[in-house]
């Protein structure tokens, strides 16, 4: 019986133990309705981010944590023709939503991938931009993660990483979900990767491009 017990909790444990890993986790409705305010997606500027990323036609992006698709339309239009945007996400939900979302624009470059949570399962290694936007913060073993993800990176591949400065963000009382660039600094020179520019964007977030 006690054996029976033992291994009834040890499963459990594996069980619960992958929420865990995506801090500030909600289902993916709860999401749609969190992620596409009028008022947040104005304040991502996505057009002019995209814009910032100097992106040519025929390169491959990945979306880390791409929620609902917001970026995709410009993303995919960036690249196109013969271009690929891989939308990743941990929530079948979402990637639902912007296989959708994507249909619905006529956009036919965007893939869906479902990501882990220490690992983008990215189908291909030749990613030319991975974008983490207002995402990294929710990843907990951040170093894994984005360690993981540099090696789908071209060699000349870079990482933009856009999220909150910790005094400006969301989540003032939970510091679980504040990052710095500093710390975004550190976790990427573990990955083998260091800051090649600093883009002046947003008032209230860092946006910064890595590269080996």
């Amino acid at each position: 019986m006690l054996k029976h017990l033992l291994i009834a909790l040890v499963v459990a444990l594996c069980v619960a133990r992958p929420s865990a890993l995506q801090l500030g986790s909600r289902s993916a409705e709860e999401w749609v309705k969190t992620l596409d305010t009028p008022e947040r997606v104005a304040g991502l500027r996505i057009d002019e981010a995209v814009a910032k990323l100097r992106l040519t036609a025929g390169q491959t992006v990945a979306d880390i944590g791409a929620g609902t698709g917001l970026f995709e339309g410009a993303l995919a239009s960036a690249v196109t023709p013969k271009g690929t945007v891989y939308a990743v996400d941990v929530e079948q939900g979402l990637l639902d939503h912007i296989a959708k979302r994507a249909s619905d624009l006529k956009v036919t470059n965007v893939r869906t991938v479902l990501g882990k949570f220490t690992d983008p399962s990215l189908p291909s290694r030749n990613i030319d931009l991975a974008l983490i936007n207002d995402v990294l913060h929710h990843i907990e073993d951040r170093q894994t993660y984005l360690k993981n993800l540099a090696g789908y990176l071209k060699p000349t591949g870079k990482i933009a990483v856009i999220d909150f400065r910790p005094n400006l963000g969301g989540h003032l009382n939970q510091p679980e979900l504040r990052i710095t660039k500093e710390q975004t600094d550190s976790w990427m020179a573990a990955a083998g990767l260091k800051p090649v520019e600093e883009i002046d964007l947003y008032t209230d977030k860092f946006f910064v491009v890595y590269s080996r």
